[in-house]
């Protein structure tokens, strides 16, 4: 079970800067993806359900509120973006598209994209505590260290990539439509959506930290 969900998780990481390139890499095959993406996430979800069964048991804290609304939303994205992805098929479903909604599934399928782009990002990042608690003793503090630091860098270089990209106009539907120069390098432009995604996951986990942190003070004060 445990190299299943591992495999499903990477699979997905990988699949998610692919699928924002949806244009370069061809609609059929951005199609294609989009539906393995969505098995996956079944199967995510399939894998972790005693996630859903403990949800209302328990003391919740900030960080546990946190990472709660986070996958609440990023379900509610992961459900709501093959439906209007259906609704826009030209090649693998094209059958089922209703004609007129064109437009409107166009906008909903390009913000919730992006949205969910950022929110599965965070996510990861919520993850990483525990990711390093399990390679704890394997890697001496060197080698974390050094790890830390690339990471920070590539989440230095999301930051332009996040601004350059326009991202946060997509976000917030600035923009109607994603614009695509077929003249650059599609290996650049995973690599601009992958910097993306280690700032958000970055940005995630320094705030579950500064969260988990904020809740032992307290809880040392109230002693």
């Amino acid at each position: 079970m445990k190299k299943a969900r591992m495999i499903i998780d990477i699979l997905m990481t990988a699949l998610l800067p692919l699928l924002m390139a949806y244009s370069l890499i061809g609609e059929d095959i951005h199609e294609i993806l989009g539906i393995c993406m969505f098995v996956l996430f079944i199967a995510h979800h399939v894998i972790n359900r005693k996630w859903w069964a403990s949800i209302f048991k328990g003391k919740y804290n900030a960080a546990r509120f946190l990472n709660t609304a986070v996958n609440l939303q990023l379900a509610v994205f992961m459900l709501l973006q093959p439906v209007s992805g259906i609704l826009l098929s030209k090649h693998i479903l094209k059958e089922v598209t209703i004609s007129g909604t064109a437009s409107t599934m166009r906008t909903i399928h390009m913000t919730l994209a992006y949205w969910g782009f950022i929110m599965m990002s965070f996510h990861l990042g919520l993850h990483i505590r525990t990711v390093s608690a399990k390679l704890k003793g394997k890697m001496n503090k060197a080698v974390k260290c050094t790890i830390a630091v690339l990471f920070l860098m590539i989440a230095a270089y999301g930051v332009y990539a996040f601004i350059h990209r326009g991202i946060a106009d997509y976000l917030f539907m600035k923009v109607m439509f994603a614009f695509f120069d077929f003249s650059e390098s599609r290996v650049l432009f995973l690599l601009d959506y992958a910097a993306i995604m280690v700032l958000a996951a970055e940005v995630a986990y320094w705030i579950q930290k500064l969260l988990l942190l904020i809740g032992k003070r307290k809880k040392k004060a109230g002693d």
